[in-house]
């Protein structure tokens, strides 16, 4: 198994155990937050603009929920929305109990 592939699958677990954990508790933002990071990751942009949309309907105050929508938005093509969550997330502390999806800026 390559790295690309060992990730995906380290992805792909960590997804199903976030969706577990969410159902068990599906208003807990740190979970919908991170799930939100997770299918970020996996290029799940739809469903993750759907999840992190949860979050914030359910207040946050995480950058990271912000952060991770506007990463999803962006990438759904999504590009003024997703600027306005970024200057939202500008504004705000990230939580040590949440991720950070990850972005390439010089990837668009």
């Amino acid at each position: 198994m390559t790295d690309p592939q060992r990730c995906s699958a380290h992805l792909a677990q960590a997804e199903s155990l976030l969706v577990a954990a969410a159902a068990s508790a599906p208003d807990d933002i740190a979970l919908l937050t991170c799930l939100g990071a997770v299918r970020c990751d996996l290029g799940n942009y739809g469903d993750a603009v759907e999840v992190l949309q949860r979050a914030v309907r359910l207040r946050s105050d995480d950058r990271n929920t912000y952060f991770n929508l506007g990463v999803a938005l962006l990438n759904s093509g999504r590009r003024r929305q997703a600027m306005d969550r970024f200057r939202q997330a500008a504004t705000l502390q990230g939580s040590a109990a949440t991720w950070e999806a990850y972005f390439d800026p010089h990837a668009q």
